[in-house]
């Protein structure tokens, strides 16, 4: 079956949330259901599904930053809050087309760049933004002290 891309609305949004607690179990589903209903409805993130038939395989989230972001030079710029592809789903190009159709909507925008970040250690996910065109521009190790 050929994947369909689509925009997440309000009709849909509860498939976008199932998918991000998939990506991060450690946010409560029904505060990740909120917080998408909530940016769907102020357009604070843009989020495209990738749907096999009726089941939605995979998601990525676009925002527009207007502060810094990393290597950027200009403002606005999109960033890619999130990307997620069910195991199973992986390796047949459906990530980069979730990213092709939010980097055509930052076009359409007139918006030039889009960062992005990935954890040190997530080497599938540094390889993955690199094979899409993202490249490198900082490194940052965060620390916390208590007092």
């Amino acid at each position: 079956m050929t994947i369909q891309i689509t925009a997440v609305t309000k009709s849909n949004v509860r498939q976008v949330a199932d998918l991000q607690h998939d990506l991060w179990p450690e946010h409560p589903l029904l505060d990740l259901i909120v917080a998408a209903q909530t940016a769907v409805r102020q357009a604070k993130s843009h989020y495209w599904l990738a749907m096999d038939g009726t089941q939605a395989v995979g998601f990525c989230e676009v925002t527009l930053r207007h502060d810094y972001v990393e290597g950027a030079d200009t403002s606005p710029t999109g960033y890619l809050e999130g990307i997620y592809v069910l195991p199973y789903r992986r390796q047949q190009g459906i990530g980069t087309q979730l990213v092709n159709e939010a980097a055509r909507w930052l076009r359409s925008q007139r918006v030039s760049s889009m960062g992005s970040d990935v954890a040190m250690d997530n080497t599938v996910s540094q390889e993955f933004h690199q094979a899409l065109g993202f490249k490198e521009v900082n490194r940052l190790v965060h620390y916390l002290r208590k007092n």
